[in-house]
C-alpha cells in the first residue's frame, strides 16, 4: 500500500468520524446553551421584588417588605385502606400551598410596626376522592386560612435600644434550638403533620400569640420577660385528617360524656401567663435560665360524674387546661478541636438544653376504672418531667455538618397506668432519640446542590424498648438567590401497631418542595 493510498484513508476515516460526531456535539452544547439561558433567566427570576416590593418600597421609604412562596407535596408510597381507626383511602398526604407576607414600617429611630401574614392552602380535600378525609367540615383551617387568626399571622410594635426592647401585639418567641422542642415552650404548635414536623418547619407552624415581649441589656447579660395575655392550645391532627392517628377512634365509639374543654379566658388576669429568661454571653459560651408558668397546650381529662347507661357506666369528662411551672436551661460552647486524624482541625459548636416542669397532670387509667366501679376520683394525677438534650455540630472537609442530638424524656414516678403528658416519656417511663444528621452540598454545582439525611431512632423503657426508626433522605438544589427546590423521602419503619413511629408504618412517602422568595 503506497503511502498516498494510507493518506486517503486515514482522511476518509477522519471525515467519517467527524460527520458522525458532529451532530452530536452540536446538540450538546445546545443543550448546554439552553441550560446556560435557563439558568440566567432564573437568576434574575423575581417578579414580586421586581413588580411589587421594590415599587412599594420606593413609594413608602420607611416601608420594608418580604415574603416567599412555598408549594411542598407528599405522596404516599402505597394506598392502604383501614389502618387501626384511620381510612387511609387517599394517596397525597399534602399538597399545600402558603404565600408569606412580612412587612415593617419605620415609625421614628427604634419605633417600628411589624406584621405577617399567612394565606394557605391544602388541596388534599379538593383534590382526590377520599371518605377518609373530612377533617376540613370539623375545622376549614385544615384546608384554607379563612380567619383573621390565621391569616393575620404576627402583628406588633416594637421599640429598640441599646439597652432595652419592648414588643407589644401577636408574635412568636423561639426560645429553643433543637429538635424536638425542649425549652421551645413559649408558643403552641400547629401540628398536623404529627411525627412528620421537624424543627426547620418550627417557624411557619407556631402558633403566634398576643403578648408583651421585654429585654433588658447589661454588659453580657440579658433579661427578657414576658407577659402573655392570650393563650394558645397546640392543633394537633384532626379525625379525618391526613396524620391522624390510626390509634385514636372516632369520636363516635366513645361511650363516655365528654363536655367542651374549659380553657384559660384571655379577659381572665388570673389566667394570663408569665415567663423570664436570663441570658449570659462569655466568649465562646453562652448560656442561661428560664422560668415560665404556662398552662399546659393540651387539656387532661377529668372526670365530674358518672352516670348509667344501659347497664353500663359512662363516665362525664371534662378536658382542661391545667397551670405548669417551668424551669430551664440552655448553654451553647463553639471551639475547634486539635488537628484529628483523617479530617485536621474540626469546628464545632456544643448544645444543651433541659426542661424540668412541676405538676404535670395526666390521665391514670387505674383511677378512671376505679370511678367506673362507684371510686370518687377525678381519674388524674400528677408528676414531674424532664426533657433535656444535649447535641454536637461538627464541620467536616468538603464543607460536611454532622450532628448528633441525643434526646430524653422522663415522667418522675411513673406507672404503666399513665396516659400522655407534657415533657414525659412517650408512651413509656423514658423515651431516648439518638438523632443523627449529615448534610453535604457538591463543589461540582458550585454547591448549589446538596444532600441531607436524618435518623430518628426511638428507644424507650421499661415497657416498649423499640418504638421504630423514621428516616429523611433530601436532595436540594438552589436555582438561584430567589428559588430553591427539593426532592425528600421520609420512611417509617419497624416498631408495632401501637409505638410512636411503629403506628405511622404505613405512611412511608415522597414529596418535593419548590420555594420562591422575594
Amino acid at each position: 500500500m503506497t503511502s498516498c493510498t494510507r493518506g486517503w484513508r486515514t482522511a476518509a476515516l477522519a471525515t467519517s468520524i467527524t460527520m458522525s460526531v458532529t451532530p452530536m456535539a452540536v446538540h450538546a452544547d445546545a443543550m448546554d446553551n439552553a441550560f446556560s439561558k435557563f439558568d440566567r433567566a432564573l437568576a434574575t427570576f423575581d417578579p414580586i421584588g421586581t413588580y411589587v416590593r421594590e415599587p412599594l418600597e420606593r413609594a413608602l421609604p420607611n416601608l420594608s417588605l418580604k415574603g416567599s412562596f412555598r408549594q411542598w407535596t407528599d405522596i404516599l408510597l402505597d394506598e392502604h385502606g383501614q389502618v387501626g381507626f384511620q381510612n387511609q383511602d387517599y394517596r397525597f398526604l399534602q399538597l399545600q400551598n402558603l404565600f408569606e407576607v412580612k412587612g415593617a414600617y419605620h415609625l421614628a429611630p427604634g419605633l417600628d410596626v411589624n406584621a405577617v401574614a399567612h394565606a394557605l392552602y391544602d388541596g388534599v380535600y379538593d383534590w382526590q376522592s377520599s371518605s377518609g378525609l373530612s377533617a376540613d367540615r370539623l375545622d376549614r383551617t385544615a384546608e384554607l386560612y379563612n380567619n383573621s387568626d390565621r391569616i393575620l399571622r404576627e402583628f406588633y410594635v416594637s421599640y429598640r435600644t441599646p439597652a432595652f426592647d419592648i414588643a407589644i401585639g401577636k408574635q412568636q418567641i423561639a426560645w429553643g434550638k433543637m429538635d424536638g422542642q425542649f425549652i421551645d415552650i413559649v408558643n403552641a404548635m400547629d401540628r398536623r403533620e404529627s411525627v412528620q414536623l421537624e424543627s426547620e418547619d418550627y417557624e411557619i407552624r407556631r402558633l403566634p400569640t398576643w403578648m408583651l415581649n421585654t429585654t433588658f441589656h447589661f454588659g453580657r447579660n440579658s433579661l427578657q420577660v414576658l407577659y402573655i395575655f392570650d393563650f394558645k392550645q397546640d392543633q394537633n391532627p384532626l379525625p379525618g385528617s391526613p396524620w391522624a392517628s390510626p390509634l385514636i377512634p372516632p369520636p363516635s365509639l366513645n361511650t363516655d360524656i365528654v363536655l367542651p374543654a374549659r380553657r384559660p379566658q384571655n379577659g381572665n388576669f388570673g389566667d394570663h401567663e408569665f415567663g423570664m429568661r436570663f441570658d449570659r454571653s462569655t466568649g465562646a459560651l453562652t448560656y442561661g435560665f428560664i422560668y415560665a408558668y404556662m398552662w399546659d397546650k393540651n387539656p387532661v381529662d377529668r372526670i365530674l360524674g358518672t352516670q348509667q347507661s344501659n347497664g353500663s357506666t359512662q363516665l362525664i369528662l371534662e378536658p382542661r387546661h391545667e397551670r405548669l411551672h417551668h424551669f430551664g436551661l440552655t448553654g451553647d460552647y463553639a471551639t475547634t478541636l486539635p488537628q484529628l486524624p483523617m479530617v485536621g482541625a474540626l469546628p464545632a459548636v456544643f448544645r444543651v438544653e433541659a426542661l424540668w416542669t412541676k405538676g404535670v397532670r395526666f390521665v391514670d387509667f387505674a383511677a378512671q376504672a376505679a370511678a367506673r366501679a362507684g371510686a370518687i376520683t377525678d381519674g388524674t394525677v400528677t408528676h414531674d418531667t424532664l426533657r433535656a438534650a444535649v447535641a454536637g455540630e461538627f464541620g467536616l472537609p468538603a464543607n460536611t455538618t454532622l450532628i448528633f442530638q441525643a434526646s430524653y424524656y422522663q415522667t418522675i414516678n411513673w406507672k404503666n397506668t399513665l396516659g400522655g403528658g407534657f415533657g414525659g416519656g412517650i408512651l413509656d417511663e423514658w423515651t431516648l432519640v439518638p438523632l443523627v444528621y449529615v448534610s453535604r452540598p457538591f463543589a461540582f454545582t458550585r454547591d448549589r446542590l446538596s444532600a441531607q439525611f436524618t435518623a430518628f431512632p426511638v428507644l424507650s423503657g421499661p415497657d416498649r424498648h423499640w418504638q421504630g426508626l423514621k428516616t429523611k433522605l433530601r436532595v436540594k438544589y438552589k436555582f438561584s438567590q430567589f428559588v430553591t427546590g427539593q426532592l425528600v423521602y421520609n420512611g417509617y419503619d419497624t416498631g408495632s401497631s401501637q409505638d410512636l413511629y411503629g403506628q405511622y408504618d404505613k405512611w412511608d412517602n415522597i414529596g418535593w418542595e419548590l420555594k420562591y422568595e422575594f
